[in-house]
């Protein structure tokens, strides 16, 4: 065990220690580990993108979040869970072009939860009254996706567009 530990650099023990309180709901308590992470050790995309979130999820200062999505993106291009925050902020201030091209840009990413994507692509259309094409990409969300709870958020997607 003790190598396994042994392994672990300090910005991990830090990262694993703020994705803990972040489980538990201490968000504040994160948020001071991850800002001394981005301090110390700026190049950590992961400190970048879950600050990120709380800005967004939390806080909903959706400029500053993006800010730190671009910053995490920007330091590893194949950091999957930063593009899909980034699409979400845009979604969130309706910029519905720019939000399609990023998710677009993250389908290309290995690592990216392609139903996820897809989901939030389909969204985006729905949410510009394309029902016949929201319906559509449910579907192949659907198709794709190995999560119920995945699966479920895209049935209920195509029933809302049916509703419509």
């Amino acid at each position: 065990m003790a190598g396994i530990i042994s392994r672990f650099s300090e910005v991990d023990t830090l990262f694993s220690a703020a994705v803990g309180l972040l489980s538990r709901g201490e968000i504040a308590q994160a948020a001071v580990i991850l800002t001394d992470i981005n301090n110390r050790f700026d190049t950590h995309e992961r400190a970048w993108c879950e600050m990120g979130n709380i800005l967004q999820y939390h806080l909903e200062d959706h400029a500053a979040a993006a800010e730190l999505y671009r910053k995490a993106m920007q330091l590893n291009p194949s950091y999957a869970p930063a593009y899909l925050g980034y699409a979400d902020v845009l979604f969130a201030q309706e910029k519905f072009a720019e939000a399609n091209a990023i998710i677009n840009q993250a389908l290309e990413v290995q690592g990216v939860r392609k139903d996820i994507a897809l989901y939030k692509s389909g969204l985006i259309m729905e949410s510009q009254g394309r029902y016949d094409e929201a319906v559509e990409t449910y579907r192949s969300a659907l198709l794709i996706s190995f999560s119920d709870d995945e699966i479920i958020k895209c049935e209920k997607g195509i029933a809302r567009c049916n509703t419509k």
